[in-house]
């Protein structure tokens, strides 16, 4: 066994014992094989090689996770005397040709970049007479600048040139901030397997996906291989204590995958997961995430950092990005809800070529390719139940009544997905036979049929013991609920009914005390 396939494997089989390590279950802990491990390790070797070959020049690699490790030390707040000299050196031609007042106004423009904190109009006033329409509030400051170099006649867009590099460092530089965290751009299978911490882990839930790893039925989790079996993919994530390095692998705060062919241009970023789940509020992360990885790589392929960056659903350059042959995890980039990215770098604008994300996963007993769940038809039977909804193996499954009232066994996957629990009489049916009742319960029809009843204002089920006997604007016998009786509902003294408000003249009554 060669050194990197003997570190991976350690790799992998520490991450493991980490992982199942607060778990409430071994059941796929005690199928995992030497022979899933050595293979995963042998073929994440030779498909990553080439993103291997281009991180090792990151001065932030890290040879023993197989990842560059991004923190504090490595970015900066803007350094505004080297964005004043950046943008005198790109504006220098244009100096040369103006008379006082012009050089004037190119000197105060430079000053909207170079001072931020002073608050003086007659910065943005002389951007607006170099270049009318290039201010806006809210507009990103290097895109003003670049529409001032335009009407200048500074700007060359040719692949190489000068103004290319000198803008990207100033662009880079206007933009840099200092984190206060450590992000980590891994290709290591083992970051890829405990890329979702452990479901139902003793210490509290915490960023958990289809992707999590422990649990056996899942349809998506053999999606973990998948990804450490292409040439693309790499993820990146931070853990809850970078410094303890269990955390690493179930511990993981955010992460994201972001998959990129060396010398190609064209980055694609996918859903950002974190602690809270969903996408909502994660725009910044993300955006700073894909700004430090779009940084990396331009550094490390030695061009400038100028990329184009767009929705991926929906793209004007109508890309699309498949899924490779076999590949069985979620491709999470295709949802127009998740806000996947599509990122193309400006010298490659014209010739990036699309590729194709994940493949085939392994059992995780004999190593044989497969493309659901983590073990093959061959080896998911033993010590396992069968759902008889989804007709699979599984560790555990729930009672249910199905919508032939037969009792039938199901698997945690198919109890979430289509049934729900009666609140009256504590047994599952079919979520199309529950319905939710005035006061917010979950009952069945039967349940409904036997013990509750509709209230005659408001139309909610109640249970009928909890109902108040009246008579309604009509006249009729009616039931009505505690709210309805305080709100339309009046007591007669006389013969101590509730009526109607409407129907109150018939006898003399009072409201009801409080």
């Amino acid at each position: 066994m060669d050194k990197l396939k003997e570190q991976l494997c350690n790799n992998i089989w520490a991450a493991l014992d980490d992982y199942f390590r607060h778990a409430d279950s071994d059941d796929v802990y005690e199928n995992i094989s030497e022979q899933f491990v050595e293979r995963l390790a042998s073929d994440s070797i030779k498909a990553k090689s080439s993103l291997r070959q281009l991180f090792r020049k990151s001065q932030g690699w890290n040879e023993n996770l197989q990842a560059i490790v991004i923190n504090g030390t490595k970015t900066h707040n803007p350094d505004y005397t080297l964005v004043h000299d950046l943008a005198n050196s790109i504006l220098r031609p244009a100096k040369w040709d103006a008379d006082c007042d012009k050089l004037t106004l190119i000197d105060r423009a430079i000053c909207f970049f170079s001072r931020p904190n002073d608050k003086d109009d007659s910065y943005i006033n002389a951007i607006n007479e170099l270049a009318p329409h290039a201010y806006a509030p809210r507009k990103k400051r290097s895109r003003i600048f670049k529409a001032i170099c335009d009407s200048l006649g500074v700007s060359d867009l040719s692949a190489g040139s000068e103004f290319q590099h000198l803008f990207a460092q100033f662009a880079d530089e206007l933009s840099t901030k200092k984190i206060d965290f450590k992000l980590f751009l891994s290709i290591n299978p083992a970051h890829f397997l405990t890329m979702s911490n452990p479901k139902r882990d003793d210490r509290g839930s915490t960023l958990t996906s289809c992707h999590s790893f422990n649990v056996i039925d899942c349809e998506y989790n053999c999606g973990c291989s998948g990804y450490a079996r292409d040439d693309v993919t790499f993820i990146v994530f931070t853990a809850s204590n970078p410094d303890n390095p269990e955390t690493l692998n179930n511990r993981k705060t955010t992460r994201q995958l972001f998959m990129y062919k060396p010398q190609n241009g064209l980055l694609l970023q996918s859903r950002l997961y974190n602690t809270h789940g969903g996408t909502c509020g994660t725009q910044a992360e993300s955006k700073l995430y894909r700004d430090l990885v779009q940084r990396e790589i331009s550094e490390l392929e030695g061009v400038p950092n100028l990329w184009k960056t767009e929705k991926y659903c929906g793209n004007k350059h109508n890309i699309h990005i498949p899924c490779g042959n076999g590949f069985g995890g979620y491709a999470d980039w295709t949802h127009p809800d998740f806000d996947a990215k599509i990122s193309i770098r400006q010298d490659h604008e014209h010739d990036f070529q699309i590729f194709n994300v994940g493949t085939y996963g392994l059992c995780i007993s004999c190593a044989d390719e497969l493309s659901s769940k983590l073990l093959c038809s061959d080896c998911d039977h033993d010590g396992c139940e069968f759902c008889q909804e989804c007709e699979n193996y599984c560790s555990e499954t729930w009672d249910v009544i199905n919508r032939h009232g037969e009792r039938i066994h199901v698997c945690e996957s198919c109890l979430d997905e289509y049934y729900r629990l009666c609140e009256h009489c504590d047994e599952y049916f079919p979520r199309e036979q529950i319905s939710t009742t005035g006061d917010a319960s979950h009952v069945c029809h039967n349940c409904l049929e036997n013990d509750y009843l509709l209230c005659s204002e408001c139309d909610e089920y109640f249970l009928a013991n909890e109902l108040s006997l009246a008579v309604d604007e009509n006249g009729n016998n009616v039931y009505i609920c505690d709210s309805c009786r305080d709100n339309f509902y009046i007591l007669c003294n006389e013969c101590e009914k509730l009526f109607h408000k409407d129907f109150c003249h018939h006898c003399k009554a009072e409201e009801v005390p409080a």
